[in-house]
């Protein structure tokens, strides 16, 4: 049963200077809203700029978890548009592999009929299948001598959600961010480079689009993930533009507890403590303030990976791209614990990101 629970009034846009820009943000208003089958296409794939991203995040029995991310984007004059995928597995045979794969837009199949998502017709790289009945994500590639093959059957979905008309605002611009999977069932197999599991586990999916380069609009982004059932998990999606020397931010906290679901915004950083990992400077403790004048802390605890979007570029390909874009997106991976007045310690999985 998708309950939702009401809460206080959301917040009005909240207006604030920098140094350099005056700048707007705010949230969506509203209840949150089913998606549908149907809402899981692209939603860009025009103008002189667009992002979106589809990305699964597996967590499994055995410890391993998989990452893999579908994506469009233009990139304007410094390259044609592309469909691409980018996939992480970690704790297999005790390794880490990372794979990236693009390909020239004009080959991004949209099977609308048969609900397949796949980048080039004769690649074995796609998701498919009609929400919430079932998704399949099939990854077969070999890159530099390793092969990965990984099968993961979806199942036990839980209707995904919007909040509101699902747009976050920064600046002049909008963020879509539709949450597609809050929590399912996997099952399948992951192998690569000749080491084989069969896996069980859980799943998260989130689907984010936007018109402009994320490089321009933020300075880093935030999720946390914790599942414990179809009816106990916890949701975090947050940004914090670039020039937001207040930290106000734009996201969502949507909670399930025994099959009620909330949802709040959350609109400022109250405190935010970095350490240095992989010889980045990256959040370690935040605390987020709700809609409701109420905060969370949010604590990095074990971390697992950093990968880049541009790391497979040369040296000087990555400076220009660099160059060009205004920063590099960097995303960092592992375990965090989120903690909230009254309630038990929850242990997930982060994601965190930053335009270095």
């Amino acid at each position: 049963m998708f309950k939702i629970k009401p809460f206080a009034a959301i917040l009005p846009l909240l207006f604030f200077i920098t140094t350099q820009v005056y700048a707007q943000v705010s949230n969506p208003q509203g209840d949150l809203n089913r998606l549908t089958a149907d809402d899981i296409w692209a939603h860009t794939l025009e103008g002189s700029y667009f992002n979106e991203f589809w990305t699964y995040h597996f967590f499994l029995d055995d410890g391993m978890k998989v990452h893999i991310t579908f994506s469009i984007a233009d990139f304007g004059s410094i390259k044609s548009p592309v469909s691409g995928v980018q996939v992480s597995v970690d704790r297999l045979n005790g390794q880490l592999y990372q794979l990236s794969r693009e390909y020239n837009i004009n080959h991004l199949v949209q099977d609308k009929e048969n609900y397949i998502f796949r980048n080039r017709i004769d690649r074995e790289l796609f998701f498919e299948g009609k929400l919430t009945e079932k998704q399949r994500v099939r990854i077969h590639t070999t890159k530099d001598g390793v092969t990965y093959d990984i099968d993961l059957e979806i199942f036990d979905i839980v209707n995904g959600f919007k909040w509101g008309n699902g747009k976050y605002r920064i600046n002049s611009e909008q963020v879509g961010v539709f949450t597609h999977i809050p929590y399912a069932k996997v099952k399948g197999y992951v192998e690569v480079d000749n080491f084989r599991n069969d896996v069980t586990g859980s799943v998260y999916m989130d689907h984010v689009f936007q018109q402009q380069m994320t490089t321009r609009l933020v300075d880093s982004g935030y999720r946390f993930i914790y599942h414990d059932g179809p009816d106990n998990w916890d949701i975090i999606y947050m940004m914090l533009p670039d020039n937001s020397n207040d930290r106000n931010l734009v996201g969502h906290r949507v909670v399930n507890r025994e099959g009620e679901i909330t949802v709040h915004g959350l609109t400022h950083i109250d405190n935010l403590i970095k350490r240095n990992m992989f010889g980045e400077d990256v959040a370690r403790e935040l605390d987020i303030r709700m809609d409701n004048s109420e905060t969370l802390r949010l604590t990095r605890r074990t971390d697992s990976e950093k990968f880049s979007l541009l790391g497979e570029l040369g040296r000087f390909a990555r400076a220009a791209a660099r160059t060009f874009l205004g920063g590099e997106v960097i995303h960092f991976r592992g375990e965090a614990v989120l903690l909230e007045t009254g309630e038990r310690p929850k242990r997930g999985h982060y994601n965190f990101l930053i335009v270095s």
